[in-house]
């Protein structure tokens, strides 16, 4: 596997998608602000991201991929699982949309303040939950796709949620705003829907397809679901970790949304680099211990580790120094104020500290995955919930909303240290001394260049791209001819 080649090109399209997920917010910033209408938003599209991430991307396809690749990419396994967890979706669905109220009770009790607020919550919710089938269902045919090394069209499919609600809030140009939150629940379910179908037709295409079976139950199943049960609780302590910061930022009218936002900003990069290292590593580090080629395993860790952080650290300063005047330029019309420009360009100052330690923690997390230990992200998720929530408990009558971003950023660090610590312990990774020098280098670079750009006065977008161009332009040559020469 050209492991550099497939990072490329899931970052590539993983940034396309970002790119018009940032035109999607600057459009809903416009129509919703930064109120009661996309806190209601925003909290309704949470539960069906949430199971997107824990039946779909997250603890079923960390598991499935080394299993599938270790018996040979078998078709009636594929089959059995994915029959399985369609059945399991279409029960939580069911459930769901009969607990609806309690349910988003619990997440936002703060809503309940506002009158009428908590009701729109739950109806939108429950139409956006119908998403949850098609969204998992797609991610589990994009986690089969990439175990077959087919990464791109899995990585461009949220590209088809964010233009069909581009669409939906760009016709409201014409049919006014009266009904336009519902109009943009009604058209994420429909983006599900074409990502599940587009995804599935693929497989078939390529003879390795899937089709629906009656599930039965076997050793594989049972083995494959002891280990998602136990990821799942991993997972699960990563998602509660949102949820409660949630709950706490729901207190704060506002405060869901500033997060929200600043969240988008630190997830592009991390999306772009992060994610794509992890999504194409997994399937290659999954073959290479199956063959017993550490060698292979370390180089291919070393190789991610220099790449992603010669990108993730530029933006992380990048961020850190740019962070009001993105936030002023691409949202503050409309409905958006000032003073949520300056809330969210806050949280994002703090958040993108984490970024560091989300990369590298993605790799830790990965290969752990790939050896089929599934009990040490649980533990290590145990503690950063852990120490996520004491902070934000904590810290939220002192300093508001910016409590969650201090949670974030410390428990990301703690869950760094302890995932590193393991995989160094059990000889998993071997971290050559020319990486941490190579990221040192990218550190000192990035921070004079960041220096340099604090002092440009940035009033409008073509000043800010000029800017940001003239980084890149400086720092990527320099950065990358350094690394070479450390490296030889």
């Amino acid at each position: 596997m050209k492991l550099g080649k497939h990072i490329f090109g899931v970052g590539v399209m993983t940034g396309i998608s970002r790119i018009f997920g940032f035109i999607r917010d600057m459009l809903i910033a416009r129509f919703l602000g930064a109120g009661r209408l996309s806190d209601i938003f925003f909290a309704a599209f949470k539960l069906p991201n949430l199971f997107r991430d824990l039946l779909g991307e997250g603890a079923l396809s960390a598991i499935f991929i080394p299993m599938y690749t270790d018996i040979d990419k078998d078709k009636g396994f594929a089959e059995n699982v994915f029959s399985w967890l369609m059945v399991i979706l279409l029960g939580l669905t069911i459930i769901f949309e009969i607990a609806m109220p309690l349910v988003v009770w619990a997440l936002t009790p703060g809503f309940s303040a506002e009158p009428g607020k908590m009701q729109l919550t739950v109806l939108i919710a429950r139409i956006m939950f119908f998403y949850v089938i098609f969204i998992c269902g797609a991610a589990f045919l994009s986690a089969v796709l990439n175990a077959h090394s087919r990464f791109l069209l899995a990585a461009f499919m949220p590209v088809m949620l964010n233009l069909m609600l581009i669409g939906a809030l760009a016709g409201s140009l014409w049919y006014g705003n009266q009904y336009i939150i519902y109009i943009i629940a009604a058209t994420v379910v429909l983006s599900g829907i074409i990502q599940f179908f587009t995804l599935w037709w693929r497989i078939r295409r390529k003879n390795f397809g899937l089709r629906l079976i009656v599930p039965h139950w076997n050793g594989q199943i049972k083995s494959l679901f002891k280990r998602f049960c136990v990821s799942l609780v991993g997972s699960g302590f990563y998602q509660i970790t949102i949820i409660i910061g949630t709950l706490v930022a729901s207190w704060q009218s506002g405060a869901v949304s500033w997060l929200y936002y600043s969240d988008r900003m630190i997830q592009l990069p991390f999306a772009i680099i992060g994610l794509a290292v992890g999504t194409v590593l997994i399937s290659s580090i999954s073959k290479a211990l199956t063959d017993k080629n550490m060698r292979s395993v370390y180089i291919q860790q070393n190789s991610s580790i220099r790449r992603s952080m010669m990108l993730i650290i530029p933006c992380m300063v990048g961020l850190f120094v740019l962070a009001e005047p993105i936030i002023r330029i691409l949202f503050q019309h409309g409905a958006w104020t000032p003073e949520s420009t300056r809330a969210v360009a806050l949280a994002i100052k703090i958040q993108c500290l984490v970024l560091p330690a989300m990369l590298i923690s993605q790799i830790y997390s990965k290969t752990l995955y790939a050896s089929q230990d599934v009990n040490t992200p649980v533990k290590t998720s145990m503690v950063s919930l852990g120490v996520a929530s004491v902070i934000y408990l904590a810290l939220f009558p002192f300093i508001g909303y910016l409590s969650i971003p201090v949670g974030v950023v410390v428990s990301g660090y703690v869950k760094n240290y302890l995932l590193g610590r393991v995989c160094r312990k059990r000889e998993l990774i071997k971290t050559d001394k020319k990486t941490f020098v190579s990221m040192a280098v990218f550190g000192v670079v990035a921070g004079i260049l960041g220096g340099i750009l604090y002092m440009v006065d940035i009033s409008n977008i073509w000043v800010l791209g000029g800017a940001m161009a003239v980084f890149a332009v400086l720092y990527l040559p320099t950065a990358f001819i350094i690394d070479r020469r450390i490296i030889k």
